[in-house]
């Protein structure tokens, strides 16, 4: 493989996003998708390396993305008009005083992320950081408050769909995205790790260490017939509970729930992802429960990832 592997992509903006820069003021940032890479990196090479390797967890994490030992060979770039801002709830199910309002990147625009491996450190090495950006956008969003629905982005075109496919607009078409990328990162985790020699041990059983696919783990599809991305959202958030097992504030606990919206034949429905990990507070069968009870739709068990 030549050094200068790239892809690029159109993205659309489906919910607001809040993402802060040096300025205050919403400002659209490659950090901000570096960050959630590694995320969606690490929780993949939990599912093959288990959540105890932490030694070989930063070795593969560091061939992809870098570390403050070395540079990263795989660079992001943000191009296109700068996007229209407003000002947005953080509560949209809020009113009054609740309603907190916050700059942020408004919906439905677009703008072109470029991945490109400047050096040539191996096939192995680049399919895993698209692995990582395929499930970044399909699971997650970015900024704040991207676990509950918003900085969904959606992939409108793609200089190679074969590594970074469009999203479909149909139950069926989710179904088979879901199952491709994740089916597809679990393959680049398991190469990575073998051409780094790194022992794969398979998928943890219960609470990982760290947020990672266990068989814990939980994809849902709700097909909600919300009239709007935002409307599944608020639906969504009018009704999760406060409790440590989903996340919180005091104690500050990131939510092992992620919810993004995706549109379905012209109406909207939610994603739900659950990476089990262990935290003051877990219990994922609350979570469940809670799932059950007001967002009922089908389980997506992928071998390796939750099954």
């Amino acid at each position: 493989m030549e050094a200068g592997q790239t892809v690029i992509v159109t993205l659309e903006t489906v919910t607001p996003l809040f993402l802060g820069g040096a300025e205050p003021r919403p400002e659209l940032r490659p950090p901000a998708f570096r960050g959630v890479l590694r995320y969606w990196l690490r929780a993949t090479l939990g599912g093959v390396i288990g959540d105890s390797n932490l030694a070989g967890l930063h070795n593969l994490e560091s061939a992809v993305f870098g570390s403050t030992d070395g540079g990263s060979p795989t660079q992001i770039r943000l191009h296109g008009n700068p996007l229209r801002e407003s000002q947005e709830k953080i509560l949209p199910h809020k009113e009054g005083k609740q309603s907190v309002l916050r700059g942020a990147l408004s919906s439905g625009q677009t703008f072109r992320l470029r991945m490109s491996q400047f050096r040539s450190d191996g096939e192995t090495v680049w399919r895993a950081a698209c692995a990582a950006l395929n499930l970044a956008l399909t699971f997650g969003g970015v900024g704040l408050r991207a676990r509950r629905g918003f900085g969904t982005l959606r992939v409108v075109q793609s200089s190679d769909p074969t590594l970074v496919p469009l999203f479909p607009t149909s139950l069926a078409g989710w179904q088979q995205h879901i199952r491709q990328v994740t089916e597809g990162a679990l393959l680049a985790a398991r190469q990575l790790a073998g051409a780094r020699a790194v022992n794969c041990v398979g998928l943890p059983g219960n609470e990982a260490r760290y947020p990672c696919a266990t068989r814990k783990g939980l994809i849902r599809l709700c097909d909600l017939q919300a009239a709007s991305a935002m409307a599944a959202v608020t639906q969504f958030m009018q009704k999760v509970p406060k409790l440590q097992a989903f996340g919180g504030i005091r104690p500050r606990q990131a939510s092992p729930l992620w919810v993004r919206p995706i549109q379905l034949d012209g109406r909207y429905g939610l994603l739900f992802a659950v990476l089990a990990s262990q935290f003051p507070g877990a219990d994922y069968s609350t979570v469940q429960r809670f799932l059950d009870e007001h967002f009922n739709g089908e389980d997506i068990r992928v071998r390796g990832w939750n099954a």
